[in-house]
C-alpha cells in the first residue's frame, strides 16, 4: 500500500512540473502579443496627448477670436452711437452759429 502513496506523489510532482512547462511556454508564447499591445498603448497615449494638446490650442485661438469680435462688436456699437447723435450736434452746431451771428448783427447795429 505504500507503494500507491508513492505513486500519487510522483503524480503530483509530474502534474507540477508540467505546469511550470505548460505556463512558462504559454508565457513565452504571449510575450510578443503583449509587447505589442504595450506599443499600441503607447502610440494611443501619444495620440490623446497629441489630441489634448491641439484641443488646448483651439481653445486659445478660440478666446482669441472671442476678444476679437466682441472688440469689433464694441467699436462698431461705438460707431453706431456716435452716428445717432450726429444730427443733434449738427443741429447744436447751426444753432450755435446762428445765435453767434444775431449777437454779431445785434452788436453791429
Amino acid at each position: 500500500m505504500e507503494w500507491i502513496g508513492w505513486l500519487s506523489f510522483a503524480i503530483f510532482i509530474g502534474a507540477l512540473i508540467y505546469l511550470g512547462i505548460s505556463s512558462f511556454s504559454t508565457f513565452k508564447s504571449m510575450k510578443p502579443k503583449m509587447d505589442q499591445l504595450k506599443e499600441a498603448q503607447v502610440r494611443i497615449q501619444t495620440q490623446t496627448e497629441k489630441i489634448k494638446y491641439e484641443t488646448d490650442e483651439l481653445k486659445v485661438h478660440q478666446e482669441q477670436i472671442m476678444a476679437d469680435v466682441d472688440h469689433a462688436k464694441q467699436t462698431v456699437t461705438l460707431t453706431v452711437n456716435e452716428a445717432k447723435q450726429l444730427p443733434e450736434n449738427a443741429k447744436f452746431l447751426v444753432n450755435t452759429a446762428v445765435d453767434s451771428r444775431k449777437e454779431n448783427q445785434t452788436a453791429n447795429i
